[in-house]
């Protein structure tokens, strides 16, 4: 598609969004980027992203697991060194778990606290500051699912989870703080529904997000994950029934429990997406411009992974163009270093 005539297309979509290509201003700091998956991330992945995309992605998410027993781990320097070169900032989706035998193995939480994990820990909150670049960390993701069960097995899923989860995370940033990795900035992120779903079943009132919330002081950034299904979900094969959504439906309850824990905090989505089946995805996509630009919303991720639904922003109809943002991605490493105070 020739420059101008895209240009001519995306004016609407501009103005919707608060950002206009004519002084390439953005009324306030609202970023683009992909969730990729397949560690490690290469700048040779990250320009295949950006041609299929035909856009530039200001944010880049990826995901990074925990050493099982006797393994050291890895600083992911290397993936860290390629987005940041890229132009883009990297956001580190960090699990608290190992695979072994095909099956996800949760740490336990009482040996995060007792400090077996202490040297791995140490050893990447050092080389986070030796590497000296602001960049975020998404601890222990979607803390609200049962799919996840940080610190436990999936049995030990309940009341007590919350508090759980406020240990480990404060513990984890209080050793990168002691260590003097202060360019790492720490997201908060649950899912936009809590499952086992407290709206649904008194019995599950601890599965709010709010009871999860290390507090203020432990907390840099909001996060926010959540999915339109469309009508790929059927109760007879997976067990459930989808329907579309918009990304305000989704989002809405989550956006205010959010904004009634802390008020002034950037806001992320960390994961999203839309099924093309049941309504369009270009749509949808443009019916979250105006959103966004209410919500003050800082930053929106696509994830951009073919996995029990092709989310990929490239399928299907030709939308992917929705995305083009100015040439501004210095724009987003300011915001991170702005946020560091460094």
């Amino acid at each position: 598609m020739k420059t101008g005539l895209m240009l001519g297309l995306l004016l609407p979509l501009f103005v919707l969004a608060g950002c206009s290509p004519a002084d390439q201003a953005p009324k306030y700091p609202c970023f683009w980027g992909v969730a990729l998956a397949n560690y490690p991330l290469t700048a040779a992945r990250l320009k295949s992203v950006e041609q299929e995309l035909e856009f530039r992605p200001q944010l880049v998410l990826f995901y990074l697991q925990w050493p099982q027993p006797g393994e050291a781990g890895e600083f992911p320097q290397a993936s860290l060194e390629a987005i940041w070169q890229s132009g883009a900032a990297p956001c580190l989706t960090w699990e608290p778990m190992y695979v072994r035998d095909n099956n996800e193995v949760a740490i336990p939480y009482e040996q995060i606290l007792k400090g077996h994990y202490d040297a791995y820990l140490t050893a990447f909150a050092r080389q986070a500051a030796v590497w000296n670049r602001p960049f975020i960390i998404r601890f222990a993701h979607e803390m609200n699912l049962a799919r996840y069960h940080w610190g436990t097995d999936k049995s030990g899923y309940g009341p007590k989870s919350p508090e759980i989860y406020q240990r480990m995370f404060r513990y984890v940033v209080d050793l990168f703080r002691q260590a003097g990795a202060h360019q790492v900035l720490w997201a908060f992120c649950p899912n936009a529904e809590s499952l086992p779903n407290p709206t649904r079943d008194s019995a599950t009132a601890w599965n709010r997000p709010q009871n999860y919330y290390p507090s203020d002081r432990y907390v840099d950034i909001l996060g926010m994950d959540g999915y339109n299904w469309g009508t790929t979900q059927t109760r007879e094969k997976h067990g459930w029934q989808s329907h579309w959504q918009s990304f305000r439906e989704i989002f809405a309850p989550l956006y205010q429990e959010l904004r009634n824990l802390s008020p002034n905090k950037p806001i992320v989505v960390f994961e999203t997406a839309s099924a093309g089946s049941g309504g369009q995805k270009a749509s949808w996509i443009k019916e979250a411009l105006p959103v966004l630009r209410d919500w003050q919303v800082q930053g929106i991720i696509w994830f951009q992974v073919n996995k029990e639904v092709d989310w990929r922003l490239n399928v299907g109809e030709k939308h992917s163009s929705l995305f083009l943002l100015p040439e501004a991605s210095s724009q987003v490493q300011n915001w991170l270093k702005d946020l560091t105070g460094r």
